[in-house]
């Protein structure tokens, strides 16, 4: 009888604990595209993400570095989603190539790993030889 309790009591402190959901995609990420590329992804509520990504081309010889960076909020699932961050320098009287809005397409390979794809309108949040394109792994990935 003793032993039984002692069985239900130790079932009773960790169920709770395994019916947690662990968030999979929360974390800091880095790989490279173009250059080298992190992203730090904080779980605020539900699917709501606070997203920073970076780029950075290190300046080499004789040729210019280039350094960016955006961040927001993202809505996210397992498999991924769009950020959107406004430019706040739109004008749709000055070019073809201003655009309303940054776009970058994000998807998880499920695996710890992910792909960012620099939609449209982010020029000028990054110089013109770095961009926010390529593979990223979550630093936790192995574990």
């Amino acid at each position: 009888m003793l032993r039984s309790l002692l069985v239900a009591a130790t079932l009773a402190l960790t169920l709770p604990a395994l019916a947690q959901e662990v968030n999979t995609i929360e974390g800091f990420y880095s790989g490279s595209g173009e250059g080298e590329l992190s992203m730090d992804l904080t779980h605020l509520d539900e699917d709501r993400y606070a997203i920073d990504i970076g780029t950075l081309v290190p300046m080499e010889n004789d040729m210019p570095g280039c350094a960016g960076g955006i961040s927001g909020e993202v809505l996210l699932t397992k498999r991924g989603g769009n950020f959107f961050v406004e430019n706040e320098d739109y004008d749709p009287n000055v070019t073809l190539l201003s655009h309303r809005q940054c776009e970058i397409a994000i998807s998880f390979d499920g695996k710890g790993g992910v792909t960012l794809e620099e939609k449209e309108g982010c020029l000028s949040f990054h110089g013109a030889a770095c961009g926010f394109s390529g593979t990223l792994t979550h630093d936790a990935g192995g574990i």
